[in-house]
């Protein structure tokens, strides 16, 4: 892990105040190489990760959570790249993950309360890429690829009374995830690429749960995995790319949301392709949006919603599904969705 700013402040007991600024001014790049000639043996593990800023503030024990948090990542490259090369070899299980992130923000507060305003602006290149060869694996091959401009992740347990304010900023020239992976023959394989400008997450449990965000997106967003094996069980093959993210979720009383997205710059493109001579199922399936969000409550818990939503997207969005099949397969399924704004807002049953 490369990482170049991080901060970490909690209280188990008590009020817990925190006032942070950070600033990335150089590149972070993490790297892994795993090379096999024979046998990887029962299970592969690999964990790649390069993060420009990250911080993380917690009250456990009941208390307040108050605090400001500015996080900015100038014109440099966060990058992550993870590769297994073992095209004579054979594994068990494999899982790679490979992440890249500019601003990271974490916020947790159980059986408080918390009022929160984080500030993130990130102008770096930000790219997170995967890939595999591999001979023969009879059991799960699961490869993830994630890059992200600007995320902030909030939840509160416990009967908490959360107001989170979030502003976000992703300007750098490009956010990428890519992947790519060849077998020879794989019981499964699961090939999974996301990349996103700027994304929130914010849950609450019992109590009530404000919500204000605020998204700019103008650098170019790409995601593009693609999976090739002659023969298979199952292979799946997942892209995602979206401008602006965001979810809001309340599972208790009430939840307000005001929220306002624009998405513009070069676009958004997602390219997710699946090849193999013969086997059994196989999948492809592209997703690009410029703005998406999604807010509900919980019905049971007699919840309610009140949603202020704006987005604007005026960037292209693309989406790229194929299959290609050699000889036969059981089941095939190819899926591509390009949306420019897409918003949900419900109250339902958990």
């Amino acid at each position: 892990m490369a990482s170049g700013n991080s901060l970490a402040g909690s209280v188990a007991d008590g009020d817990v105040d925190v006032q942070s600024n950070q600033s990335m001014q150089g590149d972070a790049s993490a790297s892994t190489t795993l090379n096999v000639t024979t046998d990887a043996g029962l299970n592969v593990s690999v964990t790649t990760e390069a993060v420009g800023n990250t911080g993380e503030a917690d009250s456990l024990g009941g208390g307040a959570l108050t605090g400001s948090f500015g996080q900015q990542t100038g014109p440099v490259a966060i990058t992550a790249h993870s590769q297994m090369n073992a095209d004579t070899a054979q594994a068990g299980d494999v899982s790679i993950g490979t992440t890249a992130l500019a601003n990271d923000q974490g916020l947790a507060n159980v059986g408080g309360s918390q009022t929160t305003f984080t500030d993130q602006t990130n102008q770096a290149s930000v790219d997170a890429e995967g890939g595999a060869v591999l001979k023969y694996t009879p059991g799960t091959a699961s490869l993830s690829a994630l890059a992200v401009g600007n995320n902030v992740t909030s939840t509160g347990l416990t009967g908490s009374n959360d107001n989170v304010h979030v502003s976000q900023s992703n300007t750098g020239d490009l956010t990428q995830a890519a992947q790519f992976v060849a077998m020879g023959n794989a019981q499964t394989v699961n090939n999974a690429t996301t990349a996103t400008g700027n994304n929130v997450s914010i849950t609450n449990e019992d109590g009530p749960l404000e919500v204000h965000t605020d998204q700019d997106n103008e650098s170019y967003v790409r995601s593009q995995a693609e999976t090739s094996s002659f023969e298979w069980g199952l292979m799946s093959t997942m892209a995602t790319g979206v401008g602006n993210s965001g979810i809001a979720g309340e599972n208790g009383s009430e939840i307000f949301v005001d929220n306002s997205q624009t998405n513009g710059g070069a676009g958004v493109d997602v390219i997710a392709s699946s090849s193999g001579s013969d086997g059994y199922d196989i999948g492809s399936t592209a997703t690009a949006m410029g703005n998406a969000f999604t807010g509900f409550s919980c019905s049971t818990c007699s919840g309610t919603l009140t949603a202020h939503n704006s987005q604007t997207n005026s960037a292209d969005i693309g989406a790229t599904s194929s299959l290609s099949i050699g000889s036969s397969a059981r089941s095939a399924t190819g899926v591509a969705t390009a949306v420019g704004n897409s918003a949900t807002f419900y109250v339902s049953h958990p």
